[in-house]
């Protein structure tokens, strides 16, 4: 679907944020407040889903504080730092709303840049939000970035330019996905390949992407890079042998 010129229509709409982190004291209220108040401009319905991935800090207690202050806050705790790509398939999981989002506590994507994505919405099954620039990685994530990007290219020929981003998915496609990986640089495109081989409504949108204002990324580890390099191979050879609706 072009991005260039949106539709027309600009729908009220239904939906689950879900925020993981893992240590985002410094950032989880201020996360959670902001994403509610964009949310609550966009919509009438919609739920802010925090996936405490294991902290060690105080972030588990301030999202459970700000859940009982609002009961559109869900708290999700993992009992250990399960990372990023299996909390976020548990928010999927537990969504109740029409469209998923994801986003870092950090809000890279920023939750008032949501009218930007609205318009699409109607029209749509996935939405993929592209950088305009990664300027804001530090640099060894900027490598592994390129790196990740040419294996994606190479293996998978996807028609969207940016899967590991932030996304918008219609409930009853997200949580119909047979989904193999779990790493936390792959569950987001595989969530996009599977939707464009299926025939799925797939367009692109492009927003900033914003500056961590406080905490400490944990993204590029060398585990978590080799972690998705076999979900990554895992995946081609398994839609080599069985297709991609198996």
């Amino acid at each position: 679907m072009s991005t260039e010129s949106p539709p027309s229509r600009s729908p009220r709409i239904s939906l689950s944020l879900i925020l993981p982190g893992l240590n985002e004291e410094a950032n989880v209220e201020g996360a959670v407040r902001r994403a509610v108040k964009a949310l609550e401009r966009a919509t009438d319905e919609f739920e802010v889903i925090v996936i405490n991935d294991g902290s060690t800090d105080r972030t588990g207690a301030i999202a459970d504080r700000l859940a009982a202050e609002d009961p559109r806050v869900r708290v999700l705790h993992n009992e250990r730092n399960l990372n990023y790509g299996i909390s976020l398939a548990r928010g999927i999981a537990a969504a109740r709303c029409d469209w998923i989002s994801h986003n870092g506590m950090d809000l890279p994507f920023a939750p008032e840049d949501l009218h930007l994505v609205a318009p699409y919405l109607a029209d749509a099954d996935v939405v993929v939000v592209r950088r305009v620039s990664r300027e804001a990685h530090a640099p060894w994530r900027k490598l592994t970035s390129v790196v990740n990007n040419l294996l994606l290219r190479l293996l998978f020929r996807p028609r969207v330019s940016d899967l590991n981003f932030v996304q918008f998915y219609r409930r009853d496609y997200a949580q119909s996905v047979p989904l193999r990986s779990t790493s936390p640089a792959f569950v987001t495109p595989e969530l996009i390949l599977r939707a464009e081989r299926s025939g799925r409504r797939v367009c692109e949108v492009t927003a900033e992407f914003r500056r961590r204002p406080a905490g400490k990324a944990h993204f590029g580890k060398l585990d978590d890079i080799l972690w998705t390099l076999r979900d990554m191979l895992g995946l081609r050879l398994h839609v080599w042998r069985r297709g991609w609706n198996a």
